[in-house]
């Protein structure tokens, strides 16, 4: 039997009317699309700041799950890309605050993000709320 596929396309606090979806949920299983330091309206919130940029993405990210029946702390798995690795650190210190369980978590140096300001994006899988 084929797993039933939902998407999530709007997010409450999450830029609306995209062409794409901020989420999927198959069965038990959440995955996220990318998440980044832009507010509800679009705008880069912190276009220099690490810090400003990963609560941001975070922020995004908790909304994301919460909308398709998860939360932070049911993530299992959580990819970081960064523009600027020397940012690293930082971009770390927001990552362990938000996750303080440590799921497994992997960081990838890119070249740029979809926006040239943007300096931090992250995707996770979760496991969905009971």
């Amino acid at each position: 039997m084929a797993a039933d596929l939902k998407l999530i396309t709007e997010v409450p606090g999450v830029l609306s009317g995209t062409a794409w979806h901020w989420a999927g949920t198959v069965d038990q299983l959440v995955f996220t699309s990318g998440q980044i330091g832009w507010d509800e309206s679009g705008n880069i919130v912190g276009a220099d700041d690490p810090l400003a940029q990963t609560e941001q993405a975070f922020a995004n990210l908790a909304r994301t799950l919460e909308a398709a029946g998860s939360s932070m702390d049911r993530i299992v798995k959580i990819t970081g890309f960064i523009a600027r690795p020397e940012a690293l650190e930082e971009i770390r210190s927001v990552r362990d605050r938000w996750l303080p369980t440590r799921p497994p978590s992997t960081f990838v140096f890119v070249a740029g993000l979809v926006q040239p300001d943007l300096i931090v994006e992250f995707e996770a899988i979760a496991v969905r709320n009971p």
